[in-house]
């Protein structure tokens, strides 16, 4: 009987096999992920996207885009807000009504003209950009900031203050090339987590981790360490010839081969999987999620 017990427990130890990659669809335009919310939208034409909740159980819903539309980057995307970058100027897009529109408060801050833009929308706040500086704008109208704030500080678009403080003792890297416009370097910060600009995929990977005077080395990086992307808590990228994950509240560890999701792998954490845009720049891109620890 003890025998039998061991076993089971023993049994109950080894931990259950990876989740398969489920491949989502393909897209004409670069994947969007909202990592905080769970969300990831693609283009499969001209004229219309898809959003799914990962973890719902629902279908993708398909959205109609204006024509001569498509999302404006990589950060285009929180909760139902779609920034799009549009032939005749930024709009907004509703994912929960469908509809599209001029961006509120963008006019204020002096967007919709040549070399201008929007690259998101929060509740409060919007991001864009005016002849290669930041701006941010109210979507009332009612403010412009054009500041870069304190080097302990990120913008909050979700906040009528706009600047939130990071935790200790994360600070943001000042810029130091004369030419260069931005106060700071970018930084990406989702807690316990923050990430400092890496200038060369050859350099070790380091997290700076709330509360932590040291940063956490993750890997050497002797092969390199591509596609890095901050998220949900947790940081994902692609290094020997596999996709890894990094847990910042568990401490938990898993990579995937990266030759299972197609050319040039790049991953996006959420809270509880990771997606995975496959493919190079000019062609179709393969979509996929896969199921991750926690």
């Amino acid at each position: 009987m003890r025998v039998i017990l061991a076993l089971g427990v023993l049994l109950g130890a080894v931990p259950p096999a990876a989740a398969a990659p489920l491949r989502l669809g393909t897209s004409v335009s670069h994947p969007v992920v909202d990592s905080s919310g769970g969300r990831v939208l693609w283009q499969p034409d001209a004229g219309s996207i898809r959003a799914l909740d990962l973890g719902a159980a629902k279908p993708a819903r398909a959205l109609a885009l204006p024509p001569g539309c498509e999302p404006a980057g990589r950060a285009a995307l929180r909760g139902d807000r779609l920034a799009l970058a549009c032939a005749g100027g930024p709009q907004l897009l509703d994912l929960a009504t469908g509809a599209a529109g001029p961006v509120p408060g963008a006019a204020a801050a002096g967007i919709g003209g040549p070399d201008t833009g929007v690259s998101t929308v929060g509740a409060v706040w919007a991001e864009g950009w005016t002849g290669g500086a930041s701006v941010f704008f109210a979507l009332d109208g009612s403010a412009v900031e054009r500041g870069d704030g304190a080097a302990n500080q990120l913008p909050d678009l979700d906040s009528a203050g706009l600047w939130r403080p990071l935790c200790v003792p994360l600070r943001r890297t000042p810029a130091a090339d004369d030419e260069d416009p931005r106060a700071f370097l970018p930084y990406a910060y989702s807690p316990p987590l923050g990430l400092d600009h890496r200038a060369f995929d050859y350099r070790p990977l380091r997290l700076e981790r709330c509360g932590r005077g040291r940063p956490l080395r993750l890997s050497r990086c002797r092969r390199a360490c591509k596609a890095v992307h901050l998220g949900a808590g947790s940081v994902a990228w692609r290094a020997r010839g596999r996709i890894r994950l990094y847990r910042g509240a568990s401490r938990r560890r898993a990579s995937w081969p990266a030759r299972a999701f197609g050319p040039q792998p790049s991953p996006f954490p959420t809270r509880r999987h990771v997606v995975v845009v496959a493919g190079r720049f000019g062609t179709a891109y393969t979509l996929w999620s896969v199921r991750a620890p926690t």
